[in-house]
């Protein structure tokens, strides 16, 4: 593990969730060089004052935080900080918009104490960390069946496939119509299948679930849309027109 040499910033609202998080990072990491934020101005603050915080776990709870807003703020105003959501929610909307935002990791606070510190030690060493059940397609399917009263698709087509890799690098429905040489409307028809199989409702959405199972199935990959430090630059995409579309950022 490369951990960085900076103090590490643990901010939640809850005196035990903090003590809770210290310690593991004391017992388990090995990582002593802690301080403590309990509402969202404290966490601006501490960074202000402080430039040798370059780590930082945060709650979505955390008192005068406007969740994705404030973690957007967080981000573009401390680029060089790798910020971790540690939460109670395993809502997959609030895990996408957190990742759209631009955090490293999300964590949910009832994972075991082991899984969390291997989470953990997974942004300290560079990488991004994507709860695996973001990439669960089994209920979304399993409740598919109970709406439709049949049984949906196991996966998504190779057609579909293809849509997602051309929504990845930027491609609007007129470009991906041309570039595979269908119409437009099927385009959309595609669009919408692989919308509704992976449970999303937008094309971040989309790119970001499927980002995150290409992720945990490779975990050396540290690629996932939102990661974008916006006073930065623009991602840079690769498309890979055999798999997913890789998007790097920089940093």
């Amino acid at each position: 593990m490369t951990v960085a040499a900076g103090e590490i910033l643990v901010a939640d609202s809850h005196p035990l969730c903090r003590e809770g998080l210290t310690t593991l990072f004391a017992r388990n990491l090995g990582l002593s060089n802690l301080i403590e934020a309990w509402d969202f101005p404290t966490v601006m603050a501490r960074l202000t004052a402080r430039r040798s915080i370059d780590f930082v776990t945060i709650d979505l709870g955390l008192p005068g935080m406007r969740k994705r807003e404030g973690l957007r703020d967080l981000r573009v105003k401390f680029a060089d900080v790798r910020v971790v959501v540690v939460t109670a929610s395993r809502d997959r909307e609030m895990v996408l918009d957190a990742l759209g935002a631009g955090v490293h990791g999300y964590i949910p606070k009832d994972l075991p104490v082991h899984e969390m510190a291997d989470a953990l030690r997974k942004v300290l060493a560079g990488q991004i960390y994507v709860p695996p059940f973001l990439s669960d397609l089994n209920l979304r399917m399993a409740s598919l069946a109970d709406e439709d009263g049949g049984v949906p698709g196991t996966a998504l087509t190779g057609r579909q496939f293809e849509v997602l890799n051309l929504l990845a690098a930027g491609r609007s429905n007129k470009e991906i119509a041309r570039l595979l040489c269908i119409a437009e409307g099927t385009v959309k028809v595609h669009i919408a299948a692989a919308f509704r199989m992976l449970g999303v409702h937008n094309r971040v959405s989309a790119v970001a679930v499927m980002q995150a199972r290409a992720f945990n199935d490779r975990p050396t990959e540290t690629y996932l849309p939102g990661l974008l430090e916006e006073t930065r630059g623009r991602p840079m995409s690769h498309r890979n027109f055999s798999g997913l579309s890789q998007i790097s950022f920089r940093r």
